[in-house]
């Protein structure tokens, strides 16, 4: 068999299809445990939909300074905050389940010898998920996802924001994702989705940023929309009685161009439990989009003509953090 004169794309579509297909089989057609299927046929009592709920509010801030006088070995004074609240809802009926999760983060570092602020951190993402379910572990689902900043980006000139070049602001870039598929939970701390149906839109409302067709968009437009297929997997694990690590990925196929350029958001959470209301956080973001120019080499002033070099590339932040950390739960 040859794959000769078959457009790639409409390949690479029809074998994602069948794999998503014959998942989404397998967890139409597998029998219920016999104790799943037991509690099913039991007479129901009370409440026919009520049966886990749970919601969760995680609040973080930490904050660091540095002062210096007359120090002879050099550096400068700083003073730095991050603050972040991650909220998430929870319920699980017999027929139907809804998980929502709203995290938020904010982070600012003054230099007070140069009279500067610069941003460290800001996002804002809200995800919410209605499931029904089909076996134990599987849901026919709907999934929609926000995502964006709040406060305008610069560019960094020798290490001081330039006011005259914005980066980013709100609703530029801002995300939006709509899938339908199957939402699986294989172990307790595990989810996995997969998305054969799922809409892309990339949101820039700046209109000077909109008119340089930053983050994807066509010059002068305001949005980008893509059709294509969607895999979320998120893991958190209590590695110890003190320690919790949280992971998750988000990949994205575009169908009608280039579906083998992935987009990938990656999203890592260490947190070390000192006690009830102090902790230390580590974490890493990694995100990758084909659609996202960056600056992967500054121009050499001593060589004439050189502009340096702009394409895609990886994304990296990294945030090391001790401070104060509350937990409130209601299950």
């Amino acid at each position: 068999m040859t794959t000769r004169g078959v457009n790639p794309k409409v390949l690479c579509l029809f074998l994602f299809a069948c794999a998503v297909l014959d998942t989404w089989g397998q967890a139409l057609s597998t029998p219920l445990p016999t104790a799943e299927e037991n509690r099913l046929r039991s007479p129901v009592v009370g409440d026919v939909d009520s049966v886990y709920h749970k919601h969760e509010t995680l609040i973080n801030v930490q904050f660091s300074q540095v002062q210096l006088s007359q120090w002879a070995a050099g550096g400068q004074s700083s003073a730095s905050l991050i603050a972040k609240l991650d909220q998430f809802w929870e319920y699980d009926g017999r027929n139907f389940g809804w998980d929502t999760e709203l995290h938020g983060a904010f982070g600012l570092l003054h230099r007070p010898d140069e009279g500067v602020i610069l941003k460290t951190d800001d996002r804002i993402e809200l995800a919410s998920k209605l499931g029904y379910r089909l076996k134990d572990k599987g849901s026919l689902t709907a999934l929609g996802s926000f995502r964006t900043q709040i406060a305008p980006g610069f560019a960094a000139v020798n290490g001081v924001p330039d006011p005259d070049q914005i980066t980013s602001r709100f609703m530029a870039p801002g995300y939006l994702v709509v899938a339908l598929g199957l939402d699986m939970k294989p172990t307790p701390t595990t989810t996995i989705f997969l998305a054969p149906f799922t809409s892309k839109s990339t949101y820039v409302l700046d209109e000077a940023l909109s008119a340089l067709g930053s983050f994807g968009v066509l010059p002068g437009e305001r949005a980008r929309h893509e059709v294509g297929g969607y895999i979320r997997l998120g893991l958190k694990e209590q590695v110890t009685e003190n320690v919790t690590y949280a992971v998750r990925l988000d990949l994205f196929s575009n169908y009608l161009e280039e579906p083998e350029a992935v987009d990938v958001f990656s999203d890592h959470v260490l947190t070390l439990k000192v006690n009830d209301w102090l902790s230390t956080t580590l974490g890493l973001t990694l995100i990758y989009d084909k659609d996202v120019e960056l600056t992967l080499r500054e121009p050499d002033p001593d060589v004439p003509g050189d502009e340096g070099e702009v394409g895609p590339g990886v994304q990296l932040k990294q945030i090391l953090a001790v401070g104060l950390s509350l937990k409130f739960s209601d299950s």
